[in-house]
């Protein structure tokens, strides 16, 4: 009996432990205004993503700001949670490029921010020394991270060809009603 109460008592203890971490770690990485910032944006592809490598970017300057603090307490935990938080926000980011790519919204100047930026993140991601706490989500922010690079280069890629083609569609076709009411 003894024995069953001090399993059923260490069970408690680590659900108690685990559980706060499993629900902290599920959080949204952002704050209710960011949520009703991105929500206003939503109909302007530019704007919302604009919003997105803010915050990531806020994500990498806590990541470079906590690694340089050697007193900051709870530091392996915080930075654990920021590498986490940076690879969803920047899921969400790459989710965004592909809705708004479909509708082929011109974001030419953002993905080059992005392409540009992401080599930045790299390079601030890898900053922190190895540490088993957080290592493995690590690797998941500079696989997300990469990703994004990946998809935004390929997108910018996309999205110059097909402006390119749109303009030059346009201007053929401007002639073509040009000519037209010459005729008339």
């Amino acid at each position: 009996m003894k024995g069953t109460a001090a399993i059923t008592g260490v069970w408690i203890l680590l659900a108690i432990a685990v559980v706060p971490s499993w629900a902290q770690s599920k959080k949204d990485p952002l704050t209710e205004q960011q949520i009703e910032e991105v929500r206003e944006a939503g109909d302007q592809p530019q704007q919302r993503i604009k919003l997105y490598i803010g915050y990531v970017e806020e994500r990498t300057k806590e990541i470079q700001s906590l690694d340089k603090d050697a007193g900051a307490q709870n530091r392996e935990v915080r930075t654990h949670n920021l590498f986490d938080e940076f690879t969803r926000l920047s899921d969400e980011l790459e989710d965004n490029l592909d809705a708004f790519n479909e509708q082929h919204a011109d974001l030419r100047k953002e993905l080059k921010e992005i392409v540009d930026k992401s080599a930045e993140w790299t390079t601030v991601l890898n900053e922190p020394k190895q540490a088993s706490q957080y290592d493995f989500v690590r690797k998941t922010a500079l696989d997300a991270n990469q990703s994004v690079h990946e998809a935004a280069t390929q997108m910018l890629a996309d999205q110059v060809k097909y402006f390119a083609e749109k303009k030059k569609a346009e201007k053929e076709e401007q002639k073509k009603a040009e000519k037209e009411s010459e005729t008339r």
